[in-house]
């Protein structure tokens, strides 16, 4: 189910052409609309999310669509969930679940900073929808900094292209990295995730095979 709103338009003000663009847009856009709509109005919910004191009523047909985990939960029977036709998620930010939740129903979401971005990542990797993460990785933007820490969050969340984007990143600044962080904080990144030590040298020794191959 994808919802992603076309690039292109057309030009022509009375199109009627059923695969023109100008209106597969429209559809998207109504489509988007109407889904938001039902959330926002709770219309024939019939199931809740809970944060903390947040209730976010949704429908369990959308999120089954959206996410096979959510459809696996929604098929038991005796569990507390389905008993209570709620899910309490008291892990993470309330409004990291709304931005969730939205995009479950509209395929958008828009976040302006690294932590929401993580959430998001890890909201993604948990139930299954891999279009959300792979927009929650294109929004990081490695730098000295931060690279060991997504390195990490990566590798924790199977997100495969920030994993190689910061595997290569780091081999290409290994030194100014770790001289600037210091050998204790090698030390420690090195015996505590022995398996990202041995992805870096691998990544290096692919690298350096490439860079012959060039020649």
């Amino acid at each position: 189910m994808s919802l992603s709103t076309s690039s292109k338009s057309c030009r022509r003000s009375n199109c009627r052409q059923s695969d023109c663009p100008c209106n597969q847009t429209v559809l998207t856009r109504s489509l988007n609309r109407d889904l938001l709509t039902l959330k926002s109005q709770s219309y024939f919910s019939d199931f809740i999310i809970q944060v903390g004191e947040c209730i976010y009523p949704v429908h369990r047909s959308v999120l089954a669509a959206r996410s096979d985990v959510f459809l696996t939960m929604f098929q038991q029977q005796d569990t507390i969930e389905i008993t209570n036709s709620c899910l309490i998620l008291n892990d993470y930010n309330s409004s990291s679940i709304d931005l969730f939740l939205k995009y479950l129903y509209s395929d958008t979401c828009i976040f302006n900073d690294e932590k929401k971005a993580e959430e998001i990542l890890e909201l993604a990797d948990k139930y299954h929808v891999e279009s959300l993460k792979v927009l929650a990785e294109d929004y990081f933007i490695l730098t000295k900094e931060n690279c060991i820490r997504l390195l990490i969050l990566a590798d924790r969340h199977t997100a495969t292209r920030l994993k190689d984007l910061a595997l290569k990143f780091i081999n290409h600044n290994l030194t100014q990295i770790f001289s600037e962080t210091g050998p204790a904080d090698w030390l420690t990144f090195r015996q505590t995730y022995s398996n990202l030590v041995a992805d870096l040298y691998e990544k290096a020794l692919n690298l350096q095979a490439i860079l012959v191959i060039k020649r």
